[in-house]
């Protein structure tokens, strides 16, 4: 989240290689649901106090504590899966001297696919738990147009975990234009596998800027929880990560003989990324990661954090964006009917279940960081579930209905991998007239800490 879609065989790119026919990755949306499920059992953890906070006054658990705490790679693993799905069409289009995507569909179908769930939320929250603190027009536009994280204390109650909401809008808006300078960049070279190189080069540097920027953000004389913190500064490496996958992917498929020698490890031994996975994991539970607590941590053990996390995240999506497949286990685990079934309905797992906790401690005059988690997490679960499920079904997916108005694009979304073309073609740049289509995943790739 491997099916085949109908193509003529014996397509060429435009470059004269050959291509495979088009892709589709239902593992993706199984790690999606896995993610969102990461998110939600984080958050309820640290206010029941599993997890050890300065902020609730709790100790927390000193064995699941840090499991949970950790789950809050979530972060990079859904920042990784919008870079990879998001850029992949515009990694193939410059290998494959495909035009390039048209804007207008692009932007259409990322505003269908965030703001209608995005906005109930938002009018729900500001009445529900929030209609004594509305001071203004400003503040209830502020998080409708996702601009809620830029300016100290204006983060609306039930809304916390949206902050990651605003890296997505943020990599959405810039995406186009970010794709069209590397492709100015990358066709400089005429071979797919030259270009290849050529784009990874640039964002092997993003990488390292936004752990630059982590650095900077976990400086002493930043103080605690920052407001730049929440900006996307921060996490553009994790969707550069996701970016280097998607070009990986698509020379694997458009030119196999000149993929990398990692990435071709990565097809002869995709279980090696997985045990990697879970080594550093384990590494982040243990006092190598700090002291595993939901406090903003220095400098030292936030740099630490960062790598692991971008570890984690890197070595469990990379097997599933093999072209060729992913070994059965891997299918097994997360192509299974309910784990896709979250990863369809994540997106409103995520937007409500923050909201949720808040209505249960503020319903039940439970204190912030205690209670019992596996009640919490019964009732938030179930609450968020129905509601996302709701969501979906009865906004989202019609919403989603409008999507072909504004450029070709399926009504029911999916992590696919377009690439070939609809019939045979001659070499040659000039020649190649391909199909555009949507690769985008079911939910956006948000995140929270």
């Amino acid at each position: 989240m491997t099916t085949v879609r109908g193509h003529a065989t014996g397509a060429t790119s435009a470059t004269g290689g050959s291509v495979q026919p088009r892709i589709f990755f239902p593992e993706l949306e199984g790690m999606r649901g896995v993610a969102a499920v990461m998110v939600m059992l984080t958050h309820i953890a640290l206010t029941t106090g599993m997890i050890a906070s300065d902020m609730y006054g709790a100790a927390g658990n000193p064995v699941a504590g840090p499991i949970f705490n950790t789950m809050d790679v979530s972060v990079p693993i859904f920042f990784v899966l919008s870079g990879l799905v998001l850029y992949r069409p515009f990694a193939l289009a410059t290998l494959t001297d495909r035009p390039p995507m048209a804007l207008k569909p692009y932007f259409w179908r990322r505003a269908l696919r965030i703001l209608p769930a995005y906005w109930l939320l938002t009018v729900t929250a500001l009445l529900v738990l929030n209609a004594d603190a509305v001071t203004g027009l400003w503040y209830v536009l502020r998080p409708l147009l996702v601009l809620h994280v830029y300016q100290p204390n204006a983060m609306p109650t039930g809304m916390e975990q949206t902050w990651s909401l605003a890296t997505e809008v943020a990599f959405y808006v810039t995406l186009p234009l970010l794709a069209w300078a590397l492709r100015r960049w990358a066709v400089r070279a005429t071979d797919p596998g030259a270009r290849a190189r050529r784009l990874l080069v640039p964002l092997g540097a993003l990488v390292l800027t936004g752990a630059g920027f982590a650095a900077y953000h976990h400086l002493p004389s930043m103080g605690a929880f920052p407001i730049q913190h929440l900006w996307p500064t921060e996490y553009m490496g994790y969707l550069a990560v996701g970016m280097i996958l998607a070009i990986l992917s698509a020379i694997a498929e458009v030119a196999p003989e000149r993929t990398p020698a990692a990435y071709r490890f990565l097809i002869r031994h995709p279980g090696a990324a997985w045990i990697g996975a879970a080594l550093a994991y384990a590494a982040a539970c243990s006092p190598l990661g700090g002291p595993n607590e939901m406090n903003y941590p220095p400098l030292g053990s936030a740099m630490v954090d960062h790598i692991l996390y971008l570890a984690i995240a890197l070595l469990l999506v990379a097997p599933l964006t093999l072209p060729a497949g992913r070994p059965g286990y891997m299918r097994a685990a997360l192509s299974n009917p309910v784990l896709r079934f979250l990863g369809r309905i994540s997106y409103g797992v995520f937007l409500w279940h923050v909201f949720y906790l808040w209505v249960y401690y503020g319903t039940t005059g439970t204190p912030l960081g205690t209670g019992n988690f596996w009640l919490i997490t019964a009732a938030v679960a179930g609450a968020s579930v129905v509601t996302a499920t709701l969501s979906f079904y009865l906004l989202e997916r019609p919403a989603m209905g409008l999507r072909p108005w504004w450029g070709r694009a399926p009504v029911d979304p999916g992590a696919q991998a377009p690439s070939t073309v609809r019939e045979q073609l001659p070499a040659g740049r000039e020649a190649a007239q391909w199909e555009p289509r949507s690769t985008e995943p079911a939910t956006p790739a948000v995140a929270t800490e």
